[in-house]
């Protein structure tokens, strides 16, 4: 806004001095118009502000990339927040485990840390360490996994195609197919948890609830930013 603003002063600031010229006749009279050039001054003041106010966001832990971002932030009506590590504190737990079919929830429990003990993300963490707990041994059991970035992992075990991932992964890439009661459980559970599914065979085998504490002031920062608009 400073830059368009200071670029429609310059055809003035020309118009100015020469019409001090004009009707002065005396060139430094028209040169002293040029040198207060009120564009330069905007444009020189308005970066020094812009980092000024960046490095006060600093002594805030606010990191700001640049002046650019500062001006759209005054333009923005919403905020989105990441989760994990943001709103909860980033320790996430595996609180319950539901086994479908034949299996026991143990036996859901050690397959899924079976394939998820190959990967440093936190919910697969919350997942072998449960297992460790519970005193279930998981042995590999399984054939090379494969990690399918932002879905979930898929092998195969006792020659049966395992999947374990987000509900997109394994029922709407992969197929799984639920019945009507599964798909009330998991409305209801989605409410309060995180969910995690383990499918075996194109069955779904399991469901593992995964729950992550709140911060404390998670609830309070955003009622104060509903407030502020």
């Amino acid at each position: 806004r400073a830059e368009k603003y200071a670029d429609r002063l310059v055809p003035l600031c020309f118009i100015t001095s020469i019409a001090t010229f004009l009707l002065t006749h005396n060139v430094s009279k028209a040169l002293s118009v040029l040198m207060v050039d009120y564009s330069c001054a905007i444009k020189l003041s308005t970066p020094v502000c812009v980092i000024s106010a960046m490095r006060e966001a600093t002594n805030y832990d606010i990191m700001i990339k640049g002046g650019r971002f500062l001006e759209n932030y005054a333009l923005a009506d919403s905020a989105v927040f990441d989760k994990t590590g943001t709103l909860t504190v980033s320790c996430p737990k595996l609180s319950r485990v539901i086994a479908f079919d034949s299996y026991s929830e143990d036996e859901v429990l050690t397959i899924a840390a079976c394939l998820e003990e190959h990967f440093p993300h936190s919910v697969a963490k919350a997942i072998v360490s449960e297992a460790a707990n519970r005193g279930l041994e998981h042995s590999e059991m399984h054939a090379e996994v494969k990690y399918i970035v932002a879905h979930g992992i898929a092998s195969d075990l006792n020659g049966k195609r395992a999947l374990i991932g987000s509900a997109h992964f394994i029922f709407d890439d992969e197929k799984v197919e639920i019945s009507d009661e599964q798909k009330a459980m998991i409305s209801e559970l989605g409410e309060k948890y995180s969910m995690i599914y383990l499918a075996i065979g194109e069955q779904l085998c399991g469901i593992l609830c995964i729950e992550d504490p709140i911060r404390e002031n998670a609830a309070e920062v955003i009622a104060q930013l509903k407030e502020r608009g």
